[in-house]
C-alpha cells in the first residue's frame, strides 16, 4: 500500500532538469526527513479495534523510508521506535538537518460526535509557499493512484508544516475510526 509514496517523490525529483540522475537511483544524495506521527504516551487516533494510529505512522514511514533508500534518498526519521519526541524536536531536526523536503506522516479520527461512517479520505497541509506544489503533488498523486477519497489541501499553521528550511508537509493518510477505511490502511498488500 505505502510505497506509492515513494514512487510520487521519485517522480518529483525525476522530472526535474536539477536532478537527472541514473533512473535505478533517482534520488540519489537527497535528503528526505520523515515524521511518523506521535509516538510513546502520545498514541493518536484508535481504529475500532483498538489500534493506534502512532503504531500505523510508524510502520508507513519505514515502508516509505526502505521505499526512498532504494531510490537512493539518505532518509533521517525523526523516530525509528516508540519514543515519544516532542513537536520542538522535530522541529529542531529539520532545521539542523535541512533535508530538501519532508513529510510528516498521520492518521486522523472523527471526534466522538462526528460521523465515522463517512469521514474518510485523504488531507494534506502545508504553510510556507514553498511547500504548496509538493503538497498538491503528493496528495493528487496519492489521491489517483490509489483511488482514494480527497478531503483536500489545506493551508495551515501547524508546528510541522511551520519549519521554513524544508519544504514541510504533514499527510493525513486516513481516518483510523471509519471501519472501511481502517481495513484499507491496515492492508499492507496495497
Amino acid at each position: 500500500m505505502k510505497p506509492i509514496l515513494g514512487l510520487a517523490i521519485s517522480s518529483i525529483f525525476i522530472s526535474s532538469p536539477a536532478f537527472a540522475i541514473v533512473q535505478s537511483q533517482p534520488l540519489s544524495g537527497i535528503k528526505i526527513l520523515v515524521n511518523p506521527g506521535h509516538g510513546g504516551q502520545e498514541t493518536g487516533a484508535a481504529s475500532p479495534t483498538g489500534y493506534l494510529a502512532k503504531d500505523v505512522s510508524l510502520s508507513v514511514s519505514k515502508l516509505l523510508r526502505d521505499e526512498l533508500v532504494l531510490r537512493g534518498a539518505i532518509v533521517v526519521m525523526t523516530r525509528e521506535d516508540d519514543t515519544e519526541v516532542a513537536l520542538s524536536e522535530r522541529q529542531a531536526m529539520i532545521d539542523r538537518e535541512e533535508p530538501t523536503i519532508a513529510i510528516t506522516i498521520h492518521y486522523t479520527a472523527v471526534a466522538d460526535d462526528g460521523d465515522a461512517e463517512n469521514s474518510k479520505g485523504i488531507r494534506t497541509f502545508w504553510y510556507h509557499s514553498q511547500a504548496h506544489s509538493l503538497a498538491v503533488f503528493l496528495h493528487n498523486y496519492l489521491v489517483n493512484q490509489l483511488r482514494r477519497s480527497s478531503m483536500g489541501v489545506f493551508w495551515n499553521n501547524l508546528a510541522l508544516t511551520r519549519p521554513s528550511t524544508a519544504p514541510s508537509v504533514v499527510m493525513e493518510l486516513g481516518f483510523m475510526t471509519n471501519p472501511e477505511e481502517f481495513e484499507w490502511i491496515a492492508n499492507t498488500d496495497e
